[in-house]
């Protein structure tokens, strides 16, 4: 199962969901109102102005002209062992077909691409894969989410697991009606507690929602079950750790983002550099700059707080105040994508 990084794909379906669900509202509360009435018995009606259509519509959000053939080759050249199997050629027609049912007016969350003259399973969810990770258009999100859903509904785990991490840390997960046969299998493999993986997701879940106890038990349970290793043990640790910052239990937490740092996951690093702004500033500031060099630039930011943290307690000393307002500068220009060098 090809492990994809976090992005808020469904946000612009949910965002559709809404609006039809305010319009439907709004045409109701309109036909009452233009019904009043008259002789006992009777309605009287009036004309009232014809409802547009609110929010996008599907082909607006499945946009397959944003997202050309070579986008899908940029992922797959940055992750060449996940996607060795097919071609960009094969993965690309399979958006294509869902594309093309889209335009015929299908319904996104009911095609099927399997079966006579489909696809094979896998390569629907690697293809949702592979948009996951495209970076630009919110089109190859949203194409990530409906093909996981695809695949989904043939009973497919790595999808249903994959699609279930994207609601749940989207913060989605209950929220659209159309996944909810998506969620109770996902369900069911938590029930067993014997799938490591679906447990990761539950732990992540729970701390989504607040439940910091509860996700430590079920990311202690996938630890348990899943002794010699499974895909998703490094990010079942990560948010472990999240867990015992939320309930204080700080040095184990560090523990934990320590031994993920020295094996190159970044998002420790981000986590480092958060729990020890306070208690370590040079350290933290050390691993920030190491998740800001590797990716995530948005760390800049945090780096150009903390030299005005430095500066603002420098007091009397002009010099380390002046270095720290100039780091604090240099940061803000390299967090800001704009800027040109």
């Amino acid at each position: 199962m090809s492990t994809c990084r976090y992005c808020k794909a469904v946000w612009p379906l949910l965002s559709s969901a809404r609006s039809l669900r305010s319009a439907s509202t709004t045409k109701s509360t309109i036909q009452r109102q233009a019904s009043s009435v008259g002789k006992p018995g009777q309605l009287r009606h009036y004309a009232v102005p014809r409802l547009q259509r609110t929010g996008p519509s599907p082909l607006e959000v499945y946009k397959l002209s944003e997202i050309p053939q070579s986008s899908l080759e940029a992922v797959m050249n940055r992750n060449p062992e996940a996607f060795q199997r097919h071609t960009s050629e094969e993965y690309y027609k399979c958006a294509e077909k869902f594309h093309e049912a889209i335009s015929r007016g299908s319904d996104p969350w009911s095609i099927t691409l399997t079966g006579k003259n489909g696809f094979p399973v896998e390569v629907i969810h690697e293809t949702a894969c592979i948009m996951r990770q495209i970076r630009g258009p919110r089109s190859a999100d949203a194409f990530a989410t409906a093909l996981w859903a695809s695949a989904s509904e043939a009973g497919y785990r790595p999808s249903i697991l994959s699609l279930a991490r994207h609601l749940a840390r989207s913060g989605a997960y209950g929220r659209v009606a159309q996944l909810r046969k998506v969620e109770a299998r996902f369900k069911q493999f938590v029930s067993t507690a014997r799938d490591p993986d679906a447990l990761t997701v539950e732990g992540e879940l729970q701390y989504e929602q607040g439940n910091y106890e509860a996700a430590i038990r079920a990311l202690q349970r996938a630890l348990q079950v899943g002794a010699a290793g499974f895909e998703w043990k490094p990010y079942c640790q990560l948010c472990m750790g999240k867990a015992f910052v939320k309930t204080s239990r700080h040095d184990e937490a560090r523990a934990i983002f320590e031994s993920l740092s020295e094996i190159g996951l970044i998002e420790a690093d981000i986590e480092l550099g958060k729990l020890l702004r306070v208690s370590d500033r040079d350290a933290a500031e050390r691993h920030l700059f190491t998740a800001a060099s590797n990716g995530r630039a948005d760390m800049f930011s945090l780096l150009s707080e903390i030299a005005l943290e430095k500066a603002a307690e420098s007091g009397d000393d002009k010099t380390s105040k002046e270095e720290s307002q100039r780091w604090a500068k240099e940061w803000s220009k390299l967090a800001d994508p704009r800027t040109e060098y």
